[in-house]
């Protein structure tokens, strides 16, 4: 029931979401549609394999489905969502750069790798390898927003 109801939102947001439409604009825009699909789909993958295994027991499968949801579901939409919600919290603005696509394109090979490994039961290198590039991925996206950065300038 769980991977219907993930496939369920997934294909929803896929369907109804502003994202299939603005990702043929520039820049922060099209940046914020790219990672919002990318998120989607990681629900997606993360439904397919709930709902193909029906593992909620301790595993590889169940391993899969947590990482699609919450690093590729969940990071995603933060990396997607960082351009509008940093400066509305900390009052700097993030300045969009095409750099940010390197983090963002790291997280979604490094995810791949993690859950290939879960869903070949490779315990070892696939798993460890893309849970190495998954912390690179967000280490290079906080450096990269830290580096986009600078302090807004109020007039009185």
């Amino acid at each position: 029931m769980t991977g219907v109801g993930l496939a369920a939102v997934s294909g929803w947001l896929v369907v109804n979401d502003v994202a299939r439409r603005t990702i043929r604009q520039r820049g922060a825009t099209r940046f914020i549609a790219v990672s919002m699909l990318f998120a989607y789909a990681w629900l997606g993958i993360g439904a397919a394999v709930a709902m193909a295994t029906g593992a909620f027991e301790p595993g590889p499968a169940h391993d899969a489905i947590l990482h699609a949801v919450f690093l590729g579901f969940a990071l995603s939409m933060v990396f997607g969502h960082a351009p509008i919600v940093l400066p509305a919290v900390t009052g700097l603005t993030l300045r969009y750069r095409p750099v940010f696509y390197l983090p963002l394109m790291l997280l979604q090979c490094s995810l791949a790798v993690r859950v290939i490994g879960d869903l070949v039961e490779d315990l070892g290198r696939y798993r460890a390898w893309g849970g190495v590039l998954n912390a690179a991925a967000m280490l290079l996206f906080v450096l990269c927003a830290a580096s986009s950065c600078h302090r807004h300038r109020f007039e009185r």
